[in-house]
């Protein structure tokens, strides 16, 4: 159970519904900050508004009675003057809520004050604007501070205060709502986000099984759910894509393994069964001689086979540096079909050489271009009919690019299996002759170090008969 809960710590369901559940709870942290702002603001706006009107009410009412207040006289009706303002001010008082505490002065001379106001005196004397709104605190009449607005014109000094309880303990109704909503909202979250994410992740779920299942036996078979077009569907699409990659490389790995196995088991079987037949009797000279020179060729074939491979696994895992400088192209190839001399004698064959220029120069590997060029003439060389020619064409184009050309004579090729000759131990079944010492390797090196340079190949063949090479440096 321990390690459960610990596995589902560390998943990403826990760490998205957690994160969910802060994101919530900072939402709803945020938004209670709002309308705390919201309706404290409103609140004094409104009580500021309702005291405002209220004083100007009440200035009113006393300018409009044309009583002079502060030379007052006691009569019959009235024996003070805080009964006469009662009486002028009655209606601006009795139709407002918040006129809690009123006090009315007239050149500093108090003249009205509610009777809730006790012994308590505003003090007038920062009163100097026409409206002031300013905050008391007096403790004999609120707990609470004291809005108040003070309305000063024509010696009259007005002021009515209302206490900020009822904004007060509004508010704090409010945090305490909210501290205790806030743990219950970050439950519900963190439920909701649970389920949420159990069911977002449902489908991951089902891929990694899916994917758990497949091994090298059955690669053929690939992930459901390529036909959403979402983040999971595009994620099936690119792991399909990897393992139709992979699925390619392992039978290209088989058969390439098959066909090196192949190709190496022949000459191996030739050498033990010459071996065995010299060993089994005494042999006239000649005869030695003979298996002796056969099993030097079968070793020379598996030592071209070996560092073929060898040098393909270099190229397949950029493990050669190419040590690019000038090259002279003419006479490297004049070179080359010098040492093919013999070669071309035993076959009967020709090779024809054409240079625009007596000197053209391309920037390459030398050893790696000269691999190619002897690679590409002693396929020509071998899959040449007797007595015809092999042409050679080197030639500079007026925009610098470089071309080689080498034509021979040969069996047309269908014109799609033409991209096959660049496969690993590809051939044709008219070039399966062992007499011929190919293994099908000769065109993947040329292809691999052509690629390398970042050069062009094209091979073409006619229906005249003619096999071509084309390389553009």
């Amino acid at each position: 159970m321990f390690l459960s809960l610990e596995k589902y710590f560390k998943s990403t369901r826990f760490k998205t519904t957690l994160w969910y559940s802060l994101l919530f709870l900072l939402l709803e942290i945020v938004l209670g900050i709002i309308i705390y702002i919201y309706i404290n603001q409103t609140m004094q706006l409104e009580l500021d508004y309702s005291l405002t009107k209220q004083a100007e009410s009440i200035y009113r009412f006393v300018k409009e009675s044309k009583v002079n207040l502060f030379e007052f006289e006691p009569d019959s009706i009235y024996s003070t003057p805080d009964e006469l303002v009662y009486d002028i001010i009655f209606e601006a008082l009795a139709f407002n809520p918040n006129n809690t505490f009123v006090q009315v002065s007239i050149k500093d001379k108090i003249i009205f004050r509610t009777a809730n106001l006790g012994k308590v005196s505003f003090d007038t004397h920062k009163v100097d604007n026409k409206i002031n709104l300013i905050n008391f605190y007096e403790p004999d009449l609120s707990d609470y501070p004291i809005r108040a607005a003070c309305f000063n014109q024509d010696e009259y000094k007005i002021i009515v205060a209302f206490p900020l309880e009822l904004i007060t303990k509004t508010l704090d109704k409010l945090t305490d709502l909210y501290v205790i909503i806030a743990p219950i909202f970050l439950v519900l979250s963190f439920v909701g986000g649970s389920f949420l994410s159990f069911k977002a992740l449902a489908r991951l779920d089902k891929i990694i099984k899916r994917t758990d299942e497949i091994d090298t036996f059955n690669l053929a078979t690939f992930l459901d759910g390529e036909e959403y077009d979402d983040e999971y569907g595009r994620l099936v699409k690119t792991m399909n894509r990897m393992l139709r990659r992979i699925k390619n490389s392992i039978e290209y790995i088989n058969q390439f393994t098959i066909s090196a196995s192949h190709e190496l088991k022949t000459p191996l079987t030739i050498l033990r069964g010459e071996l065995e037949l010299a060993l089994k009797s005494p042999k006239p000279t000649e005869r030695y001689l003979e298996i002796i020179q056969s099993s030097y060729e079968e070793t020379l074939r598996l030592i071209v086979i070996v560092e073929r491979l060898f040098l393909l696994t270099k190229l397949d895992n950029s493990l050669i540096k190419l040590n690019l400088a000038p090259v002279n192209l003419v006479k490297t190839i004049s070179d080359i079909v010098i040492d093919f001399s013999s070669l071309v004698s035993e076959k009967r064959v020709n090779l024809v050489t054409q240079f625009s220029e007596p000197e053209i120069f391309i920037n390459a590997d030398y050893e790696m271009l000269k691999q190619v060029l002897i690679n590409l003439i002693d396929n020509a060389i071998k899959y040449c009919p007797g007595k015809s020619d092999i042409v050679i064409e080197c030639n500079k184009g007026n925009d610098g690019r470089v071309s080689f050309c080498i034509t021979n004579k040969a069996e047309p090729i269908p014109a799609e299996i033409l991209p096959r000759l660049f496969e690993r131990f590809y051939r044709l079944e008219s070039s399966r002759n062992r007499n011929l010492g190919g293994v099908g390797l000769g065109l993947s090196v040329v292809k691999q170090i052509i690629d390398l340079h970042g050069f062009d190949i094209k091979i073409e063949s006619d229906k005249w008969g003619n096999f071509i090479v084309r390389l553009l440096f």
